[in-house]
């Protein structure tokens, strides 16, 4: 397993395709997700804390209230297009005894949007990148050099970075499918305003 570091989520393409993007090294793992996931995620990436828990920290706040921390999400398979993450849980018991670790199913864009904000590492499988791996240069285009964080960069990319989904359409326009990440339902209580750079 390999760690990466969550770089944030932007447009790709000229359909503005939202792209969460994962790099580790020379390599960036980039997966397509659905605008309401890129803004949880782009929200947790910077640190911003909406007034009240969106889906992503009521998955927290359930998880502490059962006593049990998030240590790591991990993308573990690339197959027929879509890639497949799990999130791993300590639960403790009473006398703050560690009693099970649970391994839960989860898409990589909601385990990744709960990943930053937990603060805990997200890991991807040495066969995930070699099967959709990309060459860090993809960075280029999006004036993020040497893999910094669209929060790092804010000021100082403004004009360089591809434009991120939203600028010229709402998401209430898109399809919200997912190729890549499994697909699902849009939750209509997540924000549908994004930053200027990235989601």
């Amino acid at each position: 397993m390999i760690e990466v570091n969550v770089l944030g989520a932007y447009a790709l393409d000229e359909e503005n395709t939202p792209t969460v993007l994962l790099q580790a090294g020379d390599r960036v793992l980039p997966i397509s997700v659905g605008p309401f996931e890129a803004a949880a995620i782009s929200l947790g990436v910077r640190g911003q804390k909406p007034l009240r828990p969106m889906t992503h920290d009521l998955v927290l706040n359930i998880l502490a209230g059962l006593r049990g921390t998030l240590k790591s999400v991990t993308v573990y398979k690339f197959e027929e297009g879509t890639f497949f993450a799990y999130l791993t849980v300590e639960q403790v018991d009473a006398a703050g005894q560690v009693e099970q670790v649970l391994r839960i199913d989860t898409r990589p864009s909601d385990g990744i949007a709960v990943a930053v904000r937990a603060k805990c590492p997200v890991f991807v499988a040495d066969e995930v990148f070699d099967a959709a791996g990309q060459d860090v240069a993809i960075l280029s285009s999006l004036g993020l050099p040497g893999g910094q964080t669209d929060r790092e960069t804010e000021s100082e990319t403004e004009s360089e970075t591809e434009p991120s989904y939203g600028e010229e359409e709402s998401p209430e326009e898109e399809t919200g499918q997912e190729p890549d990440d499994g697909g699902d339902d849009e939750d209509p209580d997540e924000p549908d305003d994004f930053d200027e750079e990235g989601f």
